[in-house]
């Protein structure tokens, strides 16, 4: 039996090395110790982890810094700060390099997927039909988004602090946006509104967007686009899809 080692850092954070020869389902018992007194868990370290609920891209060299792309395949609801980083740079889901969830997926809940800092893409299912607040606040280096049809409502700070994502396509199921919801989309060039209706805004649910970005809409409603309230603080950047 091969044994690693790995020393926590002063929140308590390590990552185990493993191996060239390490095979996946190995048993990783795990002892902390402290004045004296110890407490042992055991678990298994992925290897080419597929699952039928959530799969990894990565292998087991120094996981989970080599955690790559993740692929969720669940039914049903995704709750409430389900795979939330915190604000350590050790935290396992700010190293993920991209997400996608699989259809099945009805409904994801509030700060569900914050702060997945290095994730460069978010691939969302046709089944998704309800977002929580913050649900993917700080996306920092996410490139675009597409939401999908059915999404009628964006809650507050859903999709803040995308600040590197140059494209955003919303659904013609799209009713309300909510206050900073797209906020600090500073890099963003193009913002497509499929929904003929205006959408339901406030004064702060683009907040600081790009000054260059432009909104495209269905052709029979740009005008429309221009003077709904909100939206006309855009009027000269709306044109047709």
């Amino acid at each position: 039996m091969a044994i690693y080692t790995g020393v926590a850092d002063a929140n308590g954070d390590f990552t185990v090395p493993f191996s060239s020869n390490y095979t996946g389902g190995q048993k990783v018992t795990v002892t902390a110790e402290k004045d004296a007194a110890t407490k042992t868990i055991e678990i298994f370290a992925p290897s080419q982890v597929q699952s039928a609920m959530i799969a990894f891209s990565g292998d087991s060299q120094n996981f989970p810094s080599n955690i790559g792309d993740v692929t969720i395949n669940i039914n049903g609801a995704i709750g409430s700060d389900a795979m939330r980083s915190h604000s350590s740079n050790s935290s396992i889901w700010r190293r993920v390099t991209g997400l996608t969830i699989s259809e099945g997926v009805t409904s994801i809940g509030s700060y569900a997927f914050v702060d997945w800092a290095q994730s460069k893409f978010l691939l969302l299912p046709q089944s998704l039909t309800s977002l929580g607040n913050n649900a993917f606040q700080g996306w920092g280096n996410a490139l675009s988004l597409v939401i999908p049809e059915g999404i009628s409502n964006i809650p507050a700070v859903c999709f803040s602090g995308w600040s590197s994502a140059s494209s955003l396509d919303l659904p013609s199921s799209i009713q309300t946006i909510a206050g900073n919801a797209f906020q600090l989309w500073s890099s963003c060039l193009e913002i497509i509104v499929r929904a003929t209706t205006p959408p339901s805004i406030v004064s702060t649910s683009f907040q600081s967007l790009n000054a260059a970005c432009i909104f495209k809409v269905p052709a029979g409603s740009v005008a429309a686009y221009q003077s709904a309230p909100n939206w006309s603080a855009y009027a000269a950047r709306i044109q047709a899809i």
